[in-house]
């Protein structure tokens, strides 16, 4: 079984993409909040100054996994770093290291930027949570707070 690992750059795999974390989304329970539609999605990783990257996972050809992501300014660091939003790995796909592969393609993206990656992790994800370590990410639990416009005051 083959596994191909490569960053979407064309509309096709990109929207092969999107289609991954629309799963995703419908996976955690969470597509109420998947606001971006594919053209946006689409748009916002492509032309000059792409905003968002995937990279995509192919096992066999089929598309079976993703990894998103952006960059942006790090306070405290004074740089930029990689931020790794989305990691998803269909489930007949699991166990064969494809996540694996696409974390470290993020890594190389940020080891070639020498710049560090970032993500979050659910607290309870304790199998997620090894895998970080056993890479050499450093985990720190966190909550994740979440104030919508709607229910800002003022």
């Amino acid at each position: 079984m083959a596994v191909e690992i490569n960053q979407a750059t064309t509309p096709e795999d990109l929207g092969g993409a999107f289609g991954l974390v629309h799963a995703l989304a419908e996976h955690e329970g969470s597509l109420e909040y998947l606001k971006i539609t594919k053209k946006a999605f689409i748009e916002k990783a492509t032309g000059d100054s792409p905003e968002i990257f995937a990279f995509i996972a192919k096992l066999d050809g089929d598309l079976v996994g993703v990894a998103t992501g952006f960059r942006r300014l790090h306070i405290w660091n004074g740089t930029h770093l990689v931020e790794l939003d989305d990691l998803y790995v269909v489930e007949a796909a699991r166990g064969r290291g494809i996540g694996t592969k696409l974390l470290k393609a993020v890594g190389a993206l940020g080891k070639a930027e020498n710049v560090p990656v970032r993500w979050m992790v659910d607290e309870d994800n304790e199998g997620a949570i090894r895998l970080y370590e056993r890479i050499g990410a450093k985990v720190w639990i966190k909550g994740v707070c979440w104030w919508t416009p709607e229910n800002i005051p003022g």
